[in-house]
């Protein structure tokens, strides 16, 4: 069954695995990427700083590196400001979208990244919701996790170490310049995820950059695993509601998150609010009141507020509605504050699947409405973050929710204006007990875990409550090496993942498809833990048993070590060969040219090679990516030029070639 620790995970290597990058903005002045490609496959490219600054060099530096083949990303470097949720909220999401709209990350790119350097004045727990807020409307707009970069000291000392980005699965880029084997990582191990990039060194030397450059490892062999996938087309859909930050109080600035949203990305996003009866019903739009922040005034008094938000896709809209705030009071009103008297408190069973349900104590001050706030935490009251869109007197629990704790905030509101007060729940949120598992197809039922096997018996698929949609329907099949993993009605992602164990042991390579045509190979695991941004990981249990972890329906084949279509020698792209050096010409006394040269294929692939109208196709066969030499024997006259011409096709029948030309000597 998936253990609690099931949240994100980076399976780290010995260095020499790692993939080895670069992190720049305009200091380093101009660059020459195809000298840096020779020892970078990576680099982080400063974008934007604050709500303003531009790095100029951003587009420069993105085309020179992509058009080398060095993988890019973009970041921001923060500059927090603001005072109260509202108002700090409101400024996290203005420098996230500033950044967006400067970055415009795509996909087969890096994710974005957060630079967290200064605090802006903001005491630890306002920074972590100035950063929370700047991820998740990253998040909201492009469906990507961005990284937070930061060192060890400043996220101790100005976050207080916090694990909550590492529970909602922002991957981290820990800047730790030391000769050490591994960096220290903040935040408990990163809530136990560890490190997914790792700034080494400030001042290294790299060729193709005059000045000195920080360098970067990532925790693989090769970044390809960790880019943007490609985005979602369709129609936006609203996945988590809208919510409205700040107390509903006149004279005071709320501001609007826009929750999360399936379907077509990356969105932008409008905002219309609406001023509604003291329940919270019949609403109607607030003229010009457009923005995603609103400042109540007198005629808000008595009223509940609410934002619909407007997600524009390039295939189209959708809106939704944020629950209503409660009624509009006056700020610093002379009557009592409501004060808890009795605290809140919350009952129930703490397994994925059950029912909590909030009690909201006793109050002095009179209060007329309470409103609920669900948080997930890293310990019991600590590190707490909001569910969104959990804003009921009930909540039930899911597999999200499994090795974290939970707590439900409570805010009373009356004449006098309003106060909260917070139930914590003392135990983790413990797994469902999985049922024995039934043969194919099953039933996804309300609030329990499942389990289904192929008909042979050859697999088993196990899933936790919340993980596959109610009522949907589970197949798994099993054909020759291939287990198909199937939901109806079909869903990209998963929300959270499920776990097919093999009846069997096997020293096959593991390797997973969407379409039925390419093959990628499952990252390998030490525990059961899916790195961030894969899709598909496995490990071997201490009986010998294979496991994969899924995070969208697949299937999943077992191919021979070493063998042609063995997924972990097939470039992601198809196979495209590349020059490297020169071709060099030479004429021999007899009149014939040879011609030699080296192509490196970064793939699998079946090779051919040949001078068209001049040489036959020379064939040859790479098991694992490399160098292809070049020797061919031909009669060209002088000065006449001629054109090299390298195919390739790899195991999944994709195709690329090079053309080079040369001059006959």
């Amino acid at each position: 069954m998936l253990a609690a620790a099931a949240l994100v995970g980076a399976a780290q290597g010995n260095a020499a695995t790692y993939a080895l990058g670069v992190d720049v903005s305009h200091y380093q002045g101009s660059i020459n990427w195809p000298q840096v490609a020779g020892s970078s496959t990576f680099a982080f490219l400063k974008a934007t700083e604050g709500k303003t600054l531009i790095d100029l060099t951003y587009p420069v530096n993105r085309m020179g590196a992509e058009s080398v083949g060095v993988k890019v990303g973009g970041y921001h470097f923060a500059r927090p400001t603001g005072s109260g949720d509202a108002a700090i909220t409101a400024d996290a999401i203005t420098q996230a979208d500033f950044f967006l709209s400067i970055a415009q990350p795509q996909a087969g790119e890096l994710p974005p990244v957060l630079d967290l350097e200064v605090t802006g004045g903001l005491k630890p727990p306002d920074l972590l919701t100035w950063t929370s807020a700047w991820l998740e409307e990253i998040y909201a707009r492009t469906g990507v996790r961005a990284l937070v970069y930061t060192s060890p000291n400043f996220w101790k000392n100005s976050l207080a170490d916090s694990g909550v980005p590492a529970l909602d699965g922002t991957p981290l880029w820990v800047a730790h310049w030391t000769t050490a084997s591994a960096p220290l990582v903040p935040g408990g191990n990163w809530g136990g995820a560890g490190w997914s990039f790792w700034q080494f060194s400030s001042h290294a030397k790299v060729p193709g950059i005059t000045t000195q450059v920080d360098r970067d490892r990532f925790h693989l062999a090769s970044v390809v695993g960790a880019v943007i996938k490609p985005y979602a087309g369709g129609v936006p859909v609203s996945s988590v509601p809208p919510t409205i930050v700040g107390a509903a109080q006149s004279g005071k600035r709320v501001t609007a998150v826009p929750g999360e949203w399936s379907g077509g990305k990356p969105l932008t996003f409008s905002f219309q609010w609406q001023r509604c009866d003291a329940s919270g019903l019949n609403c109607v739009p607030i003229p010009s009141a457009t923005l995603n922040t609103y400042l109540p005034t007198t005629d808000d008094l008595g009223h509940a507020l609410t934002v619909a938000v407007t997600a524009q896709a390039t295939a189209g809209v959708a809106t939704a509605a944020s629950p209503a705030t409660l009624a509009v009071v006056t700020a610093g009103s002379s009557a009592s504050r409501p004060a808890a008297t009795t605290a809140p408190s919350v009952a129930g069973v703490t397994e994925a699947g059950q029912t909590l349900t909030a009690s909201v104590g006793t109050w002095s001050g009179a209060p007329t409405a309470f409103a609920y706030q669900w948080q997930r935490c890293h310990s019991a009251g600590a590190d707490c973050a909001a569910i969104l869109g959990a804003t009921g007197s009930t909540y039930q629990l899911g597999a999200g929710d499994i090795g974290s704790y939970v707590a439900t905030v409570v805010t009373a509101t009356g004449k006098g204006g309003s106060a909260s007060a917070t139930a914590v729940v003392p135990t983790a949120v413990a797994a469902a007990p999985v049922p024995a598992a039934v043969p194919s197809p099953a039933v996804v039922s309300q609030g329990v875990a499942g389990a289904v096997s192929t008909a042979d018996g050859a697999a088993t698929l196990v899933w936790q409550p919340g993980a596959i949609p109610l009522a949907s329907s589970v197949t798994l099949t099993h054909t020759g090496r291939t287990v198909t993993f199937a939901v109806q009605p079909a869903l990209a992602k998963l929300t959270w993942p499920v776990e097919l164990t093999y009846g069997s042991p096997t020293t096959d390579v593991i390797g997973y498809s969407t379409d039925g045509k390419v093959w990628l190979p499952a990252t390998a695991l030490k525990s059961d833990a899916l790195p961030v941004g894969d899709s598909v990981g496995t490990f071997t249990d201490a009986s010998g048993l294979p496991h994969v972890l899924l995070g969208i329906t697949a299937r999943i084949r077992l191919f021979t070590p070493g063998a042609w279509g063995d997924p972990r020698l097939v470039a992601a792209a198809p196979p495209q060969p590349r020059l490297v050096g020169s071709l060099h010409a030479k004429r021999l006394r007899s009149g014939v040219v040879v011609l030699t040269g080296r192509i490196f294929v970064p793939s699998q692939a079946l090779t051919t090679t040949n001078v068209p109208g001049r040489t036959s196709n020379r064939r040859r066969q790479l098991l694992k990516p490399g160098g292809v030499p070049v020797r061919i024997s031909l009669h060209i006259p002088r000065g006449v030029a001629g054109t090299l011409r390298v195919a390739a096709r790899d195991p999944w029948g994709r195709k690329a070639q090079l053309l080079a030309r040369f001059r006959g000597p």
